[in-house]
């Protein structure tokens, strides 16, 4: 493997280290070393589909591409009829010695399938079709994920068309202003502010600002104005659409004092883990927040928690440090290809990491609703782990064959 990205593998090596420490110290007391070593064993079978995609050819990978999309579709289909989950959720195939999420796969899936169609099509400028074909791309595994119901995974795979547009070269504003019915739900449904109608000046303040910025096409500013007035006009009827438990989730973020007891009382004890932690932390294995149980899910969604109170500042800090690496690596090698295929398949990668390292250390530190995203390379879990490294895979075989065309 070349020197070039032989860093990137090293520093993969070290988070899965971070990984089976932290899932083993916050799972021995009850289970021993079950899930750390079941943690091992995902990443071995990580490394070797990581081995064997960076040994694809470019023309096999693209041509695959819809394929496996379609794929990922089937299979989102398929667990809402037959999958398992707590709380009367769909979200695994359940196989008795293993289950898989298919809204993890749906992930690289949908990076592909992205991929594949940016790479085909000539860049347009602030093209508006080219808008709504890359949104529906992504929107439909979104749509799947959210019924499961998984809002969290949703929001990641709906969002993913955004970063890879701007990677095609659309303007930062217009896709600003793209996101306009999303924040029409947000100031009016009174998810962000209690009072609606200044929720709805605020929104008109900001569409008039943005437009006034963009000079975009008159057709696309009455496309979104109307989609966003149509959105804020029903923002409650879809707020109350939620499942309660996500109302809640969401809801905790604004009204952490109030809901400390309730709906915010995990977010604010993971917080306070992270805080005891103090500079060098309590030491691995020593945390007492997580050894009370204050904290859920520690081995997987808040396992940063873990991190935080038994390494500190300084062990927390180098966490993000070794997953920001790999991220900004992705997208240096996303800089170095030729091929415009593997260059959105790059930047897509990269641009999922991202994304998921914000929303998880986000909810571990109350700025982010609680949404079951794992910890990119950290988290326990079967499927998430074996498609991060897949991620990589690609992202090898986009370097190994960054002088074609």
């Amino acid at each position: 493997m070349s020197g070039a990205v032989r860093p990137l593998l090293i520093v993969l090596g070290l988070a899965a280290a971070v990984s089976v420490v932290s899932i083993y110290s916050s799972t021995y007391a009850d289970y021993g070393g079950a899930f750390a070593v079941k943690q091992a064993a995902w990443i071995g079978i990580g490394v070797v589909a990581m081995v064997a995609v960076s040994r694809m050819r470019l023309k096999t990978i693209s041509a695959l591409a819809y394929l496996i999309y379609g794929a990922s579709i089937i299979m989102l289909m398929l667990v809402l009829v037959i999958g398992t989950g707590p709380h009367a959720t769909k979200r695994w195939f359940d196989f008795g010695f293993l289950r898989f999420q298919p809204s993890e796969f749906a992930k690289l899936a949908t990076i592909l399938a992205l991929a594949r169609y940016l790479s085909e099509t000539r860049t347009m400028g602030d093209s508006l079709e080219r808008v709504v074909k890359a949104v529906a791309i992504a929107a439909l595994p979104a749509l799947l994920v959210l019924y499961e119901p998984d809002l969290g995974g949703a929001v990641v795979i709906g969002f993913l068309a955004f970063p890879m547009l701007f990677a095609s070269g659309m303007s930062p504003l217009f896709l600003v202003y793209l996101l306009s019915p999303i924040f029409a739900f947000m100031l009016t449904s009174g998810v962000a502010i209690e009072n609606r109608i200044l929720g709805w000046v605020f929104f008109v303040v900001y569409l008039l600002g943005v437009n006034y910025l963009g000079r975009f096409k008159t057709s696309i500013v009455i496309l979104i104005v109307a989609l966003s007035l149509g959105v804020g006009a029903s923002a409650h009827k879809l707020w109350m659409g939620l499942e309660p438990y996500q109302r809640q989730r969401i809801e905790a973020l604004f009204k952490q004092e109030e809901l400390r007891h309730g709906a915010a009382f995990h977010a604010i004890q993971s917080r306070i883990a992270i805080g005891s932690g103090r500079v060098v932390g309590k030491g691995v294995f020593e945390g007492t927040q997580k050894a009370l149980g204050l904290v859920p899910a520690q081995h997987t969604d808040f396992i940063f928690s873990v991190i935080g109170e038994e390494t500190g500042f300084i062990g927390s800090i180098s966490t993000l440090i070794l997953l920001l690496y790999i991220s900004v690596k992705v997208f240096g090698v996303a800089g170095t290809v030729r091929n415009r295929f593997f260059y959105y398949v790059c930047f897509g990668v990269g641009s999922i990491i991202l994304i998921q390292i914000f929303i998880n250390v986000g909810m571990n530190l109350g700025i982010t609703p609680v949404t079951g995203l794992p910890l990119p390379f950290i988290s326990y879990g079967g499927s998430s782990t074996v498609v991060m490294w897949t991620c990589i895979g690609f992202v090898l075989s986009a370097y190994a064959a960054r002088r074609e065309y």
